[in-house]
């Protein structure tokens, strides 16, 4: 029959505080080496602690367009007033496609938690490449990809 003193400072931690939703249905190609932003394909959240994490998850498709291509996807952050900054720092993102036998189009799931350590606004963009010069495709069918940010206290 003993009450534990409880830790006041773990109170709160874990709790869903915000949940932002977009959605984007426009094919994105590139030939691009280098990591390019997916026009539309962004949510913005605005975060409500700087101790706060950002889970960020898009759902779509990917295209490699032809057999020995690969597309490489990944999550960039754009905190309000400055620059793009990747997610992540695997070269090869958070997902790729590639097929030796032919043109193959997946679903792909992107998914990080990010901890921007801010109370700006923060844009988060698919970017995309590809192994080679050659065309690959984000979304390639159209659907509508559904790009979801969720803010949890820290």
């Amino acid at each position: 029959g003993t009450l534990k003193r409880i830790d006041a400072s773990l109170v709160g931690r874990g709790k869903l505080l915000q949940v932002v939703h977009n959605t984007h249905a426009t094919r994105f190609t590139t030939s691009s080496t280098s990591y390019v932003a997916a026009t539309g394909y962004t949510v913005a959240i605005t975060p409500s602690a700087t101790s706060s994490k950002i889970f960020i998850i898009v759902s779509s498709s990917m295209d490699n367009k032809a057999s020995d291509r690969t597309i490489y996807a990944t999550l960039y952050r754009t905190i309000s007033g400055g620059s793009a900054a990747a997610v992540t720092d695997d070269a090869e993102g958070v997902a790729a496609n590639y097929s030796a036998a032919g043109r193959q189009y997946t679903p792909v799931t992107l998914h990080t938690i990010d901890s921007p350590n801010t109370t700006s606004a923060c844009t988060y963009q698919v970017y995309v490449k590809a192994n080679v010069g050659s065309d690959v495709t984000f979304n390639d069918k159209e659907g509508i990809a559904q790009l979801t940010a969720f803010e949890i206290a820290g």
